[in-house]
């Protein structure tokens, strides 16, 4: 199916230059907050490391550049009892299908795009933000 080039560019360029600008606001946000967040623990492992990686630049405009949430968007990733009740399989079909602002369980209003608006993620991406999210749990 053929997508239409509102402004010249590839669907794919967009994506991007919309992700850097939501990132952008995600840095001047968390910047705001307050220092009693949690911070994420060190980890050696590479799955958690590429997971915090990808983590960072998908995720971040609604959940934070800190995975604490950001208010009216995103939830925090930390003590989360939606991603401690889900199975790694379970959350991985989560990212990938997203949210819809109406959906009963969505507690923002505001929509998960699927792939965290990343649809360059491959499955072995997304095994590696889930180890990163479990990192995140008590």
């Amino acid at each position: 199916m053929h997508q239409p080039q509102l402004d010249g560019r590839s669907p794919g360029v967009r994506i991007r230059s919309i992700a850097t600008v939501a990132v952008a606001a995600a840095l001047f946000l968390g910047a705001c907050g307050s220092s009693s967040a949690p911070a994420v623990p060190e980890s050696s492992d590479p799955a958690v490391i590429h997971g915090k990686e990808l983590t960072s630049q998908s995720c971040a405009a609604c959940h934070g550049v800190d995975f604490n949430g950001v208010k009216n968007s995103g939830p925090s990733f930390f003590d989360n009892s939606f991603i401690r009740e889900q199975s790694d399989t379970d959350l991985i079909a989560f990212i990938k299908l997203g949210r819809p602002n109406n959906a009963p369980d969505n507690e923002t209003g505001v929509a998960m795009p699927m792939y965290g608006g990343n649809p360059q993620l491959s499955d072995a991406d997304l095994a590696d933000i889930v180890a990163f999210l479990r990192l995140l749990q008590p």
